[in-house]
């Protein structure tokens, strides 16, 4: 009987930490609907998303803060391209600047691959002021993701890395749609206008002190990146799945761990500028809130609640020294649904991901994901697509693998 009674307690200690379904849905629309516009970094979207998370960290009685990530944008709002009379806007993906120069003076010439520098000389020779890129067929047949490679990464710079551009031509490329009325009328007037603004984005940290004193120096962390890749015309890039999914796993966790707090500090990050480049957690890592040597384990959250995810469990990537920790903490999955793959097995799928920002400074990192998805940067990750009941045991694993490991003895 006394069995019994002690299983049933463990049952009802495990739902009362667990969030609703509910809850998880109401999470995930207040990071990945529309209203947070695809929560490009920088972006009023992301800031609102931001700023959801905050405030439900905080309403759980989470000391929480903001760390800004500074960047620089080369802003091309205003310039324009002018074909048969007709005037289109850069904004939008009518064209993306490649690469631009001040001088400006001169005609534009059309070309269909970027000159090499003795065409350059040549071109400047000339006082050709600027060059007109035609899509080739493979950034045709793809031209969103072209113009997202260009217009939202390529205008983006981590300020502590940046140096001025020394471009002796300006180079646009124009949409497909350009393409076809250029090739009928290859008259155009090309005005750009160019300004570079400071923008910041924003880590969101939430912290939970330990109880036990004697263990303060060894923190854990988790993490998810918050950012997505943000607007394009009227396509939204929702990211519901990339990376919404692991951030409302990790609030659903960070809510839990307030509620019983563990022997061992917490560090909760919510990150910036996953998909500038790791950008985020790389500006975490140069500025850490606490000493490098403090930092127990790093724990990284990826895409964990797709319907169509290519593992039907949770797989976890990283340092042999927690494997027993993370099955030890899955008992809410089937045996066959939980897989562990060792760092050297999988350095190249982990370098791509916020925990290499870790590995880098040879902190212990694990991984969790739910393998790949077909829908992965494009406009269908969207709400519909996640599996909340899988979610919701995801989360519950994450709460209760940071806790096994912030409770276990040294």
């Amino acid at each position: 009987m006394k069995r019994y009674i002690t299983i049933a307690l463990i049952c009802f200690g495990l739902a009362t930490q667990a969030q609703t379904i509910k809850q998880l849905k109401q999470d995930m629309y207040g990071i990945a609907s529309d209203a947070t516009q695809g929560r490009f970094t920088g972006s009023p979207g992301y800031l609102k998303a931001a700023h959801y998370v905050a405030g439900q960290l905080r309403a759980a009685g989470i000391k929480t803060t903001f760390q800004a990530v500074p960047f620089i944008w080369d802003n091309y709002d205003g310039s324009t391209i002018a074909i048969n009379g007709k005037t289109y806007l850069h904004k939008g993906g009518n064209f993306t600047v490649l690469q631009h120069t001040a001088s400006t003076t001169g005609d534009w010439i059309i070309l269909k691959d970027i000159p090499d520098s003795a065409e350059t000389a040549n071109l400047l020779s000339r006082k050709v002021a600027g060059v007109i890129l035609l899509p080739n067929e493979q950034q045709s047949s793809d031209w969103e993701t072209t113009v997202i490679r260009q217009y939202r990464f390529g205008y983006m710079h981590y300020a502590a890395d940046y140096t001025v551009a020394n471009a002796q031509l300006s180079i646009i490329m124009v949409s497909p749609a350009l393409a076809i009325k250029l090739n009928i009328d290859p008259k155009s007037v090309v005005n750009i206008q160019f300004k570079q603004d400071r923008v910041n984005g924003y880590n969101v940290i939430a912290s939970l002190p330990g109880t036990d004193n004697k263990l303060r120096q060894q923190t854990i962390i988790a993490g998810a990146h918050l950012d997505h890749i943000g607007r394009l015309g009227n396509h939204i890039y929702n990211g519901a799945n990339d990376d919404g999914s692991g951030c409302v796993a990790l609030l659903a966790a960070a809510k839990a761990m307030a509620y019983q707090p563990a022997k061992r500090p917490l560090l909760l990050i919510f990150y910036c500028g996953e998909e500038l480049n790791l950008l985020g957690s790389r500006y975490f890592m140069e500025h850490p809130p606490i000493p490098v040597k403090n930092m127990l384990i790093n724990i990284n959250l990826e895409q964990v609640g797709s319907k169509h995810r290519s593992f039907h469990g949770l797989w976890a990537l990283g340092d042999p020294q927690f494997q027993k920790d993370f099955f030890a903490s899955g008992h809410m999955f089937a045996e066959a649904d939980l897989k562990f793959s060792v760092t050297d097995s999988v350095r190249d799928v982990l370098s791509n991901t916020d925990s290499y920002s870790f590995m880098k400074k040879n902190i212990p990192s694990l991984l969790l994901g739910s393998g790949g998805f077909d829908e992965h940067h494009t406009p269908q990750d969207k709400i519909g697509l996640i599996d909340f009941e899988h979610l919701q045991k995801a989360s519950l694993l994450l709460h209760q693998l940071i806790r096994q490991i912030a409770d276990q003895l040294p």
